[in-house]
């Protein structure tokens, strides 16, 4: 017998991906995390209905995979893929009115260009950066976005090697320290890499610890 579950109060961050609270032992009963580190939980789901009307999320317990247990009940989940037509269209529209121009165009270039797990990566980083700071991205030369009006990060589309490139705003030692990725001097200010969703919480710190010019 499957267990099903329903997460209440739940709330769509953009096109498959939404924000809930669960206790982090709750998240372990789903199976081995891939990571524990960092404020929030993030899952995979294999399959969900989301209904706005009632802001719940309804899904099995066999189509849930943690991929990090956080310190707080806050959850990022995030549908590997769409259940039918019907949610793509409703999913598009409530990232329509979170993302920009700029910010749409760096989606559709890592889901043509990377892995699933790069796109879920991709997606949650950049629906968690626009919850914090309004702005859009402007593509530059190449698989280059600069974050406008103020470039305190800039990110680089990588698909030979299936990852992000991210420079921040400051020198190396105003990062050493703060999360396990590797940061590194990028002509006076930081270099970083994200390889998957795990990382993601970490690349916020960094992120949002950058220098801005307001």
């Amino acid at each position: 017998m499957t267990l099903k579950m329903t997460a209440s109060e739940v709330k769509q961050l953009g096109a498959d991906l939404w924000s809930f609270e669960m206790p982090p032992h709750h998240i372990r009963h789903f199976g081995s995390p891939g990571s524990s580190k960092g404020a929030r939980s993030v899952i995979l789901f294999d399959a969900c209905i989301f209904s706005p009307e009632r802001a719940e999320l309804s899904f099995r317990a066999d189509d849930v995979t943690p991929l990090n247990v956080g310190t707080t009940s806050t959850v990022i989940g995030i549908l590997t893929s769409p259940n039918s037509a019907e949610h793509l269209a409703a999913s598009a529209e409530a990232g329509s009115r979170i993302l920009g121009p700029g910010d749409r165009e760096f989606i559709s270039l890592v889901q043509k260009e990377l892995s699933q797990k790069m796109v879920d990566a991709a997606t949650l980083l950049l629906e968690s950066v626009r919850e914090r700071s309004p702005g859009d991205l402007k593509r530059g030369k190449s698989r280059n976005f600069s974050e406008t009006p103020d470039n305190f990060w800039y990110i680089i589309v990588q698909p030979r090697i299936d990852e992000l490139s991210i420079t921040i705003r400051g020198p190396v030692d105003r990062f050493e320290d703060l999360t396990k990725l590797e940061v590194k001097d990028d002509r006076g200010n930081t270099r970083f890499k994200v390889r998957g969703p795990e990382e993601v919480e970490d690349a916020l710190s960094l992120i949002f610890h950058a220098n801005r010019k307001s």
